[in-house]
This record gives C-alpha cells, structure tokens and sequence, in this order.
C-alpha cells in the first residue's frame, strides 16, 4: 500500500542510513530454485533505547511464481559480504593469472574492424546518389514531353511506371543504409565497452578496492550477466555455482570464455574451493 501510494504521489523513497551502499550483485543473482533474480535487502533492528543495530545486508528471492504455478519457496537469505567477497575474489583470481593478462593485453589493444561494412556503406551510399539522379533526369524529362505527341499518354505513363520504380529501389537502398549505420554504430560502442572493461580489469588489483560501491556494482554490472549459487553451502565450503559474463575472459587455457561452471565435483578442469575466513570468502583455484 505504501509503495503504491508512493508510486502515486511521485515520491521516491531516499536512503537515510548506510548512504554509500550498494547491494553490489542484487539483480545478478539467481534463486537455485526458481531461477529468478535475487535482491539485495537489509535487516535492520532498533536497540530498547532506539538507536540502531549494525545493519545486516543480504540477497534474497522476492518468491515469485514459477512456471509450474506455484510460489518459489526458497527463503535462504545471504549475508552479502560472503556473496561478494566470493564474486570478487574469482575475479581477482582470474586476473591474476599471467596468461589471462597476456590475453587481457591483447584484447584491449585488439581493434575492432568496421572496414567491411563501411566499404559496403560506400557503395550503397554511391548507388543512392546515382538513383536520386536518375530519377530527378526522369521526373525533368516528363515535364519536357510534348503534349501534343500523339504518343504523349504512353510515353508519360511509361515515365510515371519508372518514376515509381525508382522511388521503390531508393526506399530499398535507404533502408539498406540505415542498417548498416545502425550495424557500425553497434559495433564500435561494443567496441568501446568491451575496451573499457578490459582496461578496468587490468588495474583490477589497484582501482577496485578504491571504488565507492555504486562504482563497484556499475562495473559488476557491465562485467557479469548472471551468478547462479547452490542451495546451501557445499561440503567443501563452495557457494557459487556457475558466473557467465557479457564479455570473454581468459580461463582455463581459452581465452573467449563467457560461462564458467563450478557445478561438477568430478570435474577434469579446475575445481574451485572456497575457504571461509573472518571477514570475507577467499575463492581459491586449484587445477585437477
């Protein structure tokens, strides 16, 4: 009712405790149960003289519908520094690598070609012109036809059949040229992002730590598509599941890998284990 109310009146709810937090991977990961998308909340208590508890910040399910009809019924909730610090330290990991570096090196100093599609750009460009022109000679000839020619209506409706043609082959081209400005455009801004997430990843040891948490979760954000986790904590301390990224990462002697999966304890490649400490979760990597 209060949301609503909110939504009605325009009044947006503003932070008044813990004004720099963030919940860093709220929306990227997802419920082992229903798949959904898992949100950041705080669970916060009023001591008996009505000053506030340390804030406790978890990731939760909003226990949605799943396809099957019925509510998601997982209630797990996930103290975030856990969650994060495992994410954080895969990356760390990952970066660390001297061979993910050579890659990393690689890709950003990698420049993406649009040559092709601009050189078809041109073409398409100079085939535009030459219709344009065409068309303009054929619409000044019809206005220089003789009305008295006894051929006159033929002529000038062969003229206005072409006429037509013309403006149907200039539609095609536009449409053509539009597409490919639209193509170019995509990639040099994939271009971009692509570069600017290399770059931060090569200083990833350095800036990180020096974010505020909306420059941590902006980044983890443009960085990693989805975080899949476990139901509970395995065995052997392992809480994360499965990471695909937006972009390719170095991993595992691949240097274009988006998906990287910790499901399988029999695995050949690389187990990943997870030592818990006092204050975070060290993600450490061990190869089979």
């Amino acid at each position: 009712m209060a949301q609503q109310r909110r939504k009605k009146l325009g009044v947006k709810r503003e932070k008044i405790y813990n004004l720099d937090h963030e919940h860093l991977l709220s929306g990227l990961l997802r419920c082992p149960v229903c798949g959904a998308a898992m949100y950041g909340n705080i669970n916060r208590k009023k001591k008996p003289d009505g000053t506030i508890y340390k804030d406790h910040f978890y990731y939760a399910c909003k226990h949605r519908m799943r396809v099957d009809g019925h509510k998601c019924d997982y209630h797990r909730q996930w103290n975030q520094t856990i969650i994060n610090g495992a994410v954080e330290e895969v990356i760390e990991r990952l970066v660390s690598n001297p061979e993910f570096e050579k890659a990393l090196c690689e890709k950003i100093n990698t420049r993406v070609s649009t040559e092709g599609l601009e050189e078809e750009f041109a073409v398409f460009k100079k085939q535009l012109n030459q219709l344009v022109m065409a068309k303009r000679k054929l619409a000044s000839q019809m206005d220089t036809l003789d009305v008295t020619d006894r051929h006159y209506d033929k002529k000038y409706q062969d003229m206005q059949n072409r006429l037509y043609d013309f403006y149907d082959e200039i539609e095609i081209v536009e449409e053509q040229i539009a597409e490919l400005q639209s193509r170019i455009a995509n990639i040099k801004e994939e271009k971009i992002s692509g570069e600017n997430v290399y770059l931060f990843l090569h200083y990833y040891g350095t800036m990180y730590k020096e974010f505020t948490d909306a420059e941590k979760k902006r980044f983890l954000n443009t960085f990693i598509e989805s975080i899949e986790i476990f139901k509970e904590e395995q065995p052997d301390g392992r809480l994360l599941k499965c990471i695909d990224f937006k972009f390719p990462v170095f991993y595992d002697g691949d240097e274009n890998v988006t998906h990287i999966c910790w499901d399988s304890e029999t695995t050949v490649e690389t187990v990943a284990l997870l030592q818990r400490t006092v204050s975070t979760t060290k993600f450490a990597l061990s190869g089979k």
